[in-house]
């Protein structure tokens, strides 16, 4: 009887100890051959859902997610289960095979640490070849995310970047993190029959405006300019005329400054500042003005106010004194819009433009600007900020605003966006317009001034053959301790092209140059002419030099500032003085002498006869 029960006790400890082999060895198979591309052999394991891919214009890959598999050791449980010699073993192929020195190893080991990670791989089988069997009982494979991006040429700063965490910290990837972060993970599930998985849920894709390769011609071209003028700094912004969008945006600084810094805007302010005059009807498009080189705007004040050198314009029209950046005549117009406005009325329409307020670009931080209200105005700030005095803008603030001209008097929201979606769900991210500045007949006006200030004005070191351009100079002192420094400027240039069919509307700011010119047609004007020539694949070859002697100085009568540059260039002049705009009227020296180590100029928009 005890004998029978004995063996009945046996056989069913038996059965038992069949059953479990059983399972786990079940266990074992479906962790060996079902789902093999999991890294790890538990019950359950999380698929990682990706963040949305950054793609440029033309559909190329900026900034994407990859799925990557690491390999985790357990300190804990290899405190519980391994003795000394196992300790040893496993460390010592971790060292062979991650490069972790062992003390290291160690010194986790003794500290109370619970995991280090090993290393990663793109693939599961090249992480397997190195975990090795002697540690595979102490080390865990997972998956995980890790963000690549492209960051050359500029764009590192516009897409931003995210914290260890994987949090934004910046840029596009802060701006649009609700649509790119991943919505939901995945996950394997696994039973005794069999496994179950589902898919991850992963965040948006973005398309920016930015096209790759004009990124890549204004970071190149800004970056030379920086150099070859001895500048502090500068920066280019190329929108898309028809939708305000970003195609572009470029900058040698080690801070994004167009975004986060200021600058005054100079004589490039004054398309707005003219068109606003015509919008209000303080002045009329056949208004005269008389200009004897330096203003007094308020009487019984001491400050006058000058135009460049004291040049003098004597009799001036409004178109003209435009395409000559007439500081006086602009002083009356401002005094003009003034006595029609108030100061009031006059701010509100100054901060219709955008002066002193975001302009809401999908990039965080971006600065307001400097544009103080009316109640801490001086007597003469209404006339300091119609010719870009006293008031501090961002280059997305400036370019905006003068886009309105090549848009149709519209004013947009400025974007690095076109459109976002995943897979086959894609959704435009349509132009977003503010306002309408100005009429149609206003924007038709300045529209044909514009192109003169490139054609003959103070512009014309902007021209590019076969492409019609209007745009504007600027020149803008820096603000010093006590008033405005004589050494310290912002050179800009500010355009738009094809006049005919408005495409695109570039900005360039150049800060401080120290090379010797200063001034923003000639120092803005060839960065942004050299800029639409790559766009356009324009042969760059001077034509000019050919029938030049190089012993000889040429007749320049009717040469423009830039053909006398490209001269200079030619016969290596590097001292060169430039008296007015326009085109040559006179040199020194004469036609036909020798050339010498310096070339002096006079400028002039009526030809002499």
């Amino acid at each position: 009887m005890i004998q029978n029960l004995a063996r009945r006790i046996f056989l069913i400890y038996a059965l038992i100890v069949l059953l479990t082999a059983l399972f786990v060895a079940r266990i074992f198979y479906y962790s060996l051959f079902v789902e093999a591309n999991v890294p790890t052999v538990v019950r359950a394991n999380r698929i990682p859902a990706m963040r949305g891919t950054i793609y440029d214009a033309s559909g190329r890959v900026i900034s994407s997610d990859i799925l990557v598999y690491q390999a985790w050791l357990d300190f804990e449980f290899l405190r519980r289960n391994a003795n000394d010699k196992e300790v040893e073993t496993v460390f010592q192929a971790i060292e062979e095979n991650f490069s972790i020195p062992k003390d290291q190893l160690y010194d986790y080991l003794h500290s109370g640490r619970y995991y280090l990670l090993l290393g990663s791989k793109p693939t599961l089988e090249e992480l397997n070849e190195l975990v090795i069997p002697s540690m595979r009982k102490y080390v865990s494979n997972e998956m995980a995310i890790q963000r690549l991006s492209y960051r050359e040429y500029g764009l590192g700063r516009i897409i931003g970047s995210l914290d260890g965490g994987g949090d934004p910290v910046s840029g596009i990837e802060k701006t649009y993190d609700e649509h790119l972060r991943g919505k939901a993970d995945g996950v394997i599930r696994r039973t005794i029959t069999g496994s179950e998985r589902i898919e991850p849920v992963n965040g948006d894709d973005i398309y920016l405006s930015i096209d790759m390769r004009y990124q890549m011609i204004l970071h190149e071209e800004i970056q030379k300019a920086t150099q070859r003028n001895d500048a502090d700094g500068a920066l280019a912004i190329l929108l898309e005329s028809s939708t305000g969008k970003i195609v572009a945006y470029a900058g040698s600084y080690d801070w994004d400054l167009g975004l986060l810094g200021v600058f005054e805007p100079g004589s490039s302010i004054k398309p707005l500042i003219y068109a606003l005059a015509l919008e209000t009807g303080s002045v009329e498009v056949d208004y005269e003005f008389y200009c004897e080189g330096r203003i007094q705007p308020v009487p019984g004040l001491d400050i006058v106010m000058r135009d460049v050198e004291g040049q003098r314009h004597d009799d001036i029209s409004f178109s003209q004194a435009l395409v000559e950046s007439c500081n006086v005549a602009t002083v009356q117009i401002g005094q003009a819009i003034l006595d029609n406005l108030g100061r009031n009325a006059m701010r509100a329409e100054l901060e219709k433009l955008g002066l002193g307020r975001i302009t809401g670009v999908d990039l965080p931080g971006e600065t307001e600007g400097l544009f103080a209200q009316v109640n801490h105005w001086s007597l003469i700030s209404p006339y300091q900020f119609v010719i870009g005095q006293g008031v501090g803008v961002n280059i997305f603030q400036m370019s905006r605003a003068l886009n309105v001209f090549a848009s149709g008097g519209r004013l947009f929201v400025p974007s690095f966006v076109n459109a976002l979606g995943y897979g086959t769900d894609i959704r435009p991210v349509a132009p977003a317009v503010e306002s309408v500045l100005f009429s149609e007949h206003v924007v038709e006006t300045l529209i044909p001034i514009l192109e003169d200030v490139v054609n003959y004005g103070t512009g014309t070191r902007a021209r590019v053959d076969g492409i019609r351009i209007a745009g504007k100079t600027g020149t803008a002192q820096k603000a010093a301790v006590g008033g405005y420094s004589d050494t310290d400027y912002y050179a800009l240039f500010w355009g738009f092209f094809p006049v005919e069919d408005p495409k695109y509307s570039l900005m360039i700011m150049v800060d401080t140059p120290k090379a010797g010119e200063y001034y923003g047609g000639t120092v803005a004007g060839p960065i942004f002419r050299d800029i639409v020539r790559r766009m356009y694949q324009v042969d760059e070859q001077k034509s000019i030099s050919q029938g030049l002697y190089f012993w000889k100085v040429p007749d320049m009568y009717g040469y423009s500032m830039r053909d006398v540059f490209e001269i200079a260039d030619l016969y290596e002049i590097s001292d060169i003085l430039i008296h007015g705009t326009g085109f040559v009227v006179d040199q020194d020296p004469a036609p036909g002498e020798p050339v010498g180590d310096r070339l002096e100029v006079w400028l002039s928009s009526e030809m002499i006869d």
